[in-house]
């Protein structure tokens, strides 16, 4: 089951790469956690700290495609230098700005947010062969699921040292510490920029299969936000609240080992036939999720719809890779987390609306169902177009071996 992990970590650069991804990522929900905690130490007020986090992470997701781009038409070393001077002092003004300013300063930070993820993810098919594409998107979203599951709990340990002004410090450290270590490796080192061409304004979005699959990952964080909200009610219903943190944890883990479990073996049908499938299945499960009759029942469906999350969220990813046009080899992955960000608010949003404060839920899961679906509709255009996934078993012994370089995430 390990192998192809083994031969993929036996690729030279991989395991610097994947530690590089690990500091950047961590540091993220961190920050998120970290700088709520601060804002409202600071501002006394739940509903401007709120402000600040909106502003933030809106910043980011908006201005992230802008760095894929430059990364792509200056190459990934001038874009990262640039970017690196100009968070430090973001987070310099962040950390120094008076309360009525904070606000902006955290538009600013998130405005200038390296795309040191888009990067990695752009660097994955230059570094391995195109069988350990799979692999290597698998666990490169296992560690994204790892950190969103360390990052929220490091918060309270690190809090008991420091206090939460210190917190975010320390995870503006963790960003500008790994954007650096990345701009020095040789994934980085070795990247060209994209040879002089026309540039569309939209960019990769006028590539119908692309935004095909950006959307499919939209739809899957409407999804996760329809789940915020659903596990919430349900939970309350079946009489803790606090509960619902234990279901999304249940969520995270279930995603985990599926996303392993994905990289860990070839399949016999194509990428875009795998995601109709998840898709459906996914959609059956949160079906049921409505209509649990117990807390148990609930957590055992929760973990299921992990495991089909896991490897969706993997293959999207590999599939961008295999089909974007090269010229936005990274700026197609700094997309992808727009449109991911973006689904989940757009999913947090319509669940909180349709869920009232006596609600069990059903409704939320029956969205989330819905998109499921949409998911799959748009998975089965995709597929029509799509090639086989490739197999991790045959890889050869050096280099990769696809023709075109290309792409991925924050």
């Amino acid at each position: 089951m390990f192998a192809p992990y083994r031969r993929l970590l036996a690729q030279p650069g991989v395991p610097h790469l994947l530690v590089i991804g690990l500091i950047v990522k961590l540091g993220t929900p961190v920050l998120s956690l970290a700088l709520l905690l601060d804002a409202v130490d600071r501002l006394g007020s739940y509903a401007t700290a709120g402000l600040v986090l909106t502003g933030h992470a809106l910043a980011l997701a908006l201005c992230a495609p802008l760095g894929g781009r430059i990364a792509d038409r200056y190459g990934p070393r001038p874009a990262l230098t640039g970017y690196l001077a100009t968070h430090a002092l973001a987070y310099t003004l962040l950390l120094l700005a008076p309360p009525a300013l904070m606000i902006g300063a955290a538009v600013l930070l998130g405005a200038t947010t390296p795309p040191a993820g888009s990067v990695i993810r752009s660097s994955w098919p230059r570094l391995v062969p195109a069988a350990s594409l799979p692999a290597a998107y698998a666990i490169d979203n296992a560690v994204n699921e790892l950190t969103f599951i360390a990052g929220p709990l490091l918060v309270p340990v690190l809090t008991l040292a420091v206090p939460a002004h210190g917190v975010v410090t320390a995870a503006g450290a963790a960003i500008l510490l790994g954007t650096a270590l990345l701009l020095v490796s040789a994934a980085v080192r070795q990247a060209a920029p994209t040879p002089p061409g026309r540039l569309r304004l939209a960019g990769p979005l006028t590539h119908r299969r692309t935004l095909l699959l950006l959307t499919i990952a939209a739809l899957g964080t409407f999804t996760f936000g329809c789940l915020r909200i659903a596990t919430v009610a349900s939970a309350t219903t079946f009489g803790s609240a606090a509960s619902a943190g234990v279901l999304m944890g249940l969520l995270s883990a279930g995603a985990l080992l599926g996303t392993l479990g994905y990289g860990a073996r070839a399949w016999p049908i194509t990428g875009g036939r795998l995601l109709v499938v998840l898709s459906l299945a996914e959609a059956a499960v949160l079906l049921g999720g409505g209509w649990a009759p117990g807390f148990v029942t609930l957590a055992i469906l929760i973990s299921l719809v992990g495991l089909m999350t896991g490897p969706r969220d993997a293959i999207v990813p590999a599939l961008l890779a295999d089909h974007a046009p090269a010229r936005y080899r990274t700026e197609i992955f700094a997309w992808l987390n727009t449109f991911m960000w973006g689904g989940y608010g757009l999913g947090t949003a319509a669940a909180g609306r349709l869920t009232g404060p006596h609600d069990t839920g059903a409704t939320a899961f029956g969205a989330a169902a819905a998109a499921a679906v949409a998911g799959a509709i748009l998975a089965i255009v995709v597929s029509r177009i799509d090639s086989p996934l490739p197999a991790p078993a045959a890889v050869p012994a050096e280099g990769p071996s696809r023709a075109s370089d290309h792409v991925a995430d924050n």
